[in-house]
């Protein structure tokens, strides 16, 4: 099948943080993605979390070999250096490094610009955790990120930043 690519991100909108993620083959097409509400956590934890749900459906889903990416510089530094954070998220990241120590992977971090599909995902308020199986299951947003990604075609962030 190729390399694998697992994108993930987190938002924190109105007081509730969530995250989401996508596992894409190497063509850029969707092998699955998830979203999951994590409640009142902040936007670093939350993108920790997010990035543990993405690790844990890898081995249930038959990946055992996987580039990850994601927007969060912080969150890609924690992981690599092996360094200590406030409690909760201690034992997140100890989580995570159990995780990748267990499969063939690689933490990258990227810019916001090529982490789109996860960004959407975890931006939708959906309520409840998901999965989706395929690109035809994405929500209509999340779906057309996805497209134009593996298309080449690159995201503009406009407005004021």
């Amino acid at each position: 099948m190729g390399w694998l690519k697992l994108n993930f991100d987190a938002s924190v909108l109105n007081g509730r943080a969530a995250g989401g993620g996508v596992l894409r083959d190497h063509w850029g097409r969707v092998v699955w993605a998830y979203y999951k509400e994590f409640g009142d956590l902040d936007v670093l934890t939350a993108e920790a979390q997010s990035l543990l749900v993405g690790l844990k459906l890898c081995p249930d889903c038959g990946v055992s070999s996987v580039i990850v990416e994601s927007d969060s510089k912080v969150v890609v530094h924690l992981v690599v250096s092996k360094v200590l954070s406030k409690w909760l998220l201690c034992n997140v990241l100890r989580e995570i490094r159990h995780y990748l120590s267990r499969m063939e992977a690689t933490l990258l971090h990227v810019f916001w610009e090529a982490n789109a599909v996860a960004d959407t995902l975890a931006s939708l308020q959906l309520g409840e955790q998901r999965f989706y199986d395929s690109l035809t299951t994405l929500p209509p947003k999340a779906r057309g990120e996805a497209r134009l990604d593996c298309h080449g075609i690159p995201r503009v962030r406009l407005g004021n930043v």
